[in-house]
């Protein structure tokens, strides 16, 4: 029997249902949007002289490639100005965004958030706050904005009158709105952690890549040559390229820095691909494992690997070196976040796996040994 969740969603449409792609709706939203017929209004009276000035090779005082230039000023801080405006519309939406949580209780599942960001958008639209009913372009975003604006902002302030400073009349709503979301969150995980969702099979014909590759720069350059990493690779090639011709220093320099953006690029990389029930499965297993120390790692770096290939996050069962790289992974993704909370490269805090992230490093700590 279908869930009343799953059938609200059945109903709800949103912008990724009406237009052909997410370019296409935010090509639509900033042509609606008051900023960019502004944008348009100033470069009007900079294009039109430059233009006749170019054909008549006048030399005026707009100078046609100056014009190209301020265009591509103002649309590279455009979308900034866009997600600006978008951000504040949010921020003083807040009880009611809260609200709607408390109403329709979504979890960790994307599609919870459909009918929150169809009632948001119509919301939006009608009281004036959003110039036109498309938003949230799909529940993801929605989901997102949660974290953003309510989630992580309001679980790091550390005392009461720190949240009223912040978030004003708004608190009560948004701690109901939190505390339904941490229900069902919860409900998720005994899932994960008690009825083992996913256990995995023949991990005896599971090698970790420290036993294919003999050296970890070997198995890095794999990862970083790929297709996903090409763009970093052309950067690479573009500073060995502007290099060329200068001093041997500079040029050390320049391709060192490349080569190690690529790494970073890399590492970086590997969270974003996980999704939160990817991290939910990985906290679990950590927690689960049975073997201690340098062993215990390197099977959980095992399960992962095979986990992540079969829910295709990753294209290979490479996810993990070996088990210092997991622990690494780790240290430096979870637990590092949990100690500064303080988010790194646009990385969300993970706030609803606090209580677990510090499971599984006491877990760690404690194993018996074998």
């Amino acid at each position: 029997m279908l869930s009343l969740k799953h059938f609200e969603s059945q109903k709800v449409v949103l912008p990724q249902d009406l237009f052909m792609d997410n370019f296409t709706w935010m090509f639509y939203e900033f042509f609606k949007c008051f900023t960019f017929h502004t944008w348009l209004l100033l470069l009007l009276p900079m294009w039109l002289p430059g233009f006749l000035s170019q054909i008549k090779s006048i030399n005026r005082i707009f100078p046609f490639k100056l014009c190209i230039l301020v265009s591509c000023l103002v649309g590279i801080f455009l979308p900034n100005i866009y997600s600006f405006s978008h951000k504040s519309v949010l921020t003083n939406q807040l009880t009611q965004f809260s609200k709607e949580i408390v109403e329709h209780a979504p979890g960790t599942d994307t599609h919870d958030w459909e009918t929150v960001a169809a009632n948001l958008n119509s919301y939006f639209y009608e009281n004036k706050a959003w110039n036109t009913e498309y938003f949230f372009f799909n529940a993801a975003e929605c989901q997102k904005a949660f974290r953003k604006v309510l989630l992580e902002p309001f679980s790091v302030k550390k005392d009461e009158s720190s949240k009223i400073k912040s978030f004003g009349d708004s608190v009560p709503y948004i701690e109901e709105a939190l505390q339904v979301y941490s229900t069902e969150f919860d409900k998720k995980w005994k899932l994960f952690n008690t009825e083992k969702v996913w256990s995995p099979d023949n991990l005896e014909h599971v090698q970790l890549p420290k036993k294919t590759y003999r050296y970890k720069f070997t198995w890095v350059l794999k990862r970083i040559f790929n297709l996903w990493l090409f763009p970093a690779f052309i950067l690479f090639l573009a500073c060995i390229y502007v290099s060329w011709d200068k001093g041997h220093l500079f040029r050390i320099l320049c391709c060192g820095g490349g080569f190690l953006l690529m790494v970073r690029v890399f590492q970086n990389m590997r969270p974003f691909s996980m999704h939160m029930e990817d991290k939910m499965q990985f906290l679990s297993t950590i927690i689960n494992e049975q073997e201690s120390g340098a062993n215990g790692w390197d099977e959980i770096a095992k399960k992962m690997n095979r986990y992540l290939f079969e829910k295709k996050v990753w294209t290979s069962e490479e996810f993990f070196f070996d088990g210092i790289d997991c622990e690494w992974f780790f240290n430096h993704f979870f637990y590092r976040l949990l100690s500064t909370k303080k988010p790194m490269f646009d990385r969300p805090l993970n706030v609803e796996l606090w209580p677990y992230i510090k499971e599984a490093q006491l877990t760690r700590k404690q194993a018996p040994p074998v």
